[in-house]
């Protein structure tokens, strides 16, 4: 309370402010700081894009594959190979081009079934080395490779391991969904891969490669889209007890549907005829079709044709040998 002002104080104080008795102290200026900070532009629509939903299902993949492959090109090269593979990137496809050196090797594998591709980017270093022990080399080494295109031999060469990458591909998928892969092309230049955007976001994995002395890497590169349509297999990581499972579900359904009771037709001849004729048929009436006793059979299995056979006799009755399928 002792510090509380009286009126009289307080009139004797604004007296002496007004009157200039009473100097009042300045404002001080808020001191600068000495250290700035550093401010940066955050790019929401980026983040949006590449913020995407985690996929545990493709992690157990690239794990069953970097094995898979590991086993494979060991025996191919017949020298101990080393793969480990790194967690799962989401980044825009023009960041993983400006990161690629010149040159590197691109190969472009479509996906059949799952209406897709994939980009299988290998470091060029890891190719030329693995070339040298194709080519039996004594001392594989690293040769200079700035400037350096590969020829027709090597590029078939480079086809047929790019096909051993996607036979180990697909023998990963097929627990979470079965797909089928086929060799498009190879590039040199990342420029000259244009099936992607360059705002689009791809999934990324990298696989570091140790042969010998040597070390590299591989990157498996999927556009988030493709895998957006097959989003509900890969939201879950597959089991040993569901793969099981399902083996179990799959040989009982096989197993009921071989008991399904199908409906089979020999089409022997066919007639059109109009309703007046077909009134005036009486028996011996002869009806000729329109085929010839040697002609072709259709064989119909429920309402489509699905074999084509000829008519026989087996042991004195009449009956259709098959001979092919109708595709």
């Amino acid at each position: 309370m002792e510090q509380i002002l009286s009126q009289e104080e307080i009139d004797a104080l604004l007296s002496g402010l007004s009157e200039g008795q009473i100097e009042p102290e300045p404002i001080k200026e808020p001191e600068l700081l000495e250290e700035k900070k550093e401010i940066k532009k955050f790019d929401i629509l980026q983040y949006t894009r590449t913020k995407k939903e985690n996929l545990p299902a493709l992690q157990f993949i690239y794990d069953r594959f970097s094995k898979s492959l590991q086993s494979a090109l060991s025996l191919f090269l017949e020298k101990d190979v080393e793969i480990e593979y790194t967690p799962i990137q989401n980044i825009e496809y023009r960041e993983l081009i400006k990161s690629l050196p010149l040159p590197t090797n691109m190969n472009i594998i479509i996906t059949e079934n799952l209406k897709g591709f994939f980009i299988v980017i290998f470091d060029t270093k890891i190719i030329f080395y693995i070339l040298e022990v194709l080519f039996g080399s004594p001392s594989p080494s690293v040769a200079r490779i700035e400037g350096r295109e590969f020829t027709r031999i090597e590029l078939h060469v480079i086809k047929k391991i790019v096909e051993m990458v996607s036979a180990e591909m697909e023998k990963a998928w097929t627990p979470v969904y079965k797909i089928l892969c086929k060799y498009s092309r190879s590039e040199m230049n990342p420029n000259y891969v244009t099936l992607v955007s360059q705002e689009e976001t791809v999934t990324i994995c990298q696989f570091t490669i140790e042969i010998g002395n040597v070390n590299g890497w591989m990157k498996v590169c999927i556009p988030y889209g493709i895998l957006e349509t097959i989003k509900d297999f890969l939201i879950s990581t597959p089991s040993r007890e569901d793969l099981e499972m399902r083996q179990k579900w799959q040989e009982r359904m096989k197993e009921s549907l071989s008991q399904v009771p199908v409906e089979i037709r020999a089409i022997l001849g066919k007639k059109r005829m109009s309703l007046k004729d077909f009134v005036n048929i009486r028996e011996d009436s002869i009806i000729i079709v329109d085929k010839y006793v040697n002609d072709p059979v259709d064989i119909i299995v429920g309402d489509k044709p699905k074999f084509r056979g000829k008519s026989v006799i087996l042991k004195g009755n009449k009956a259709v040998q098959i001979d092919g399928e109708i595709h």
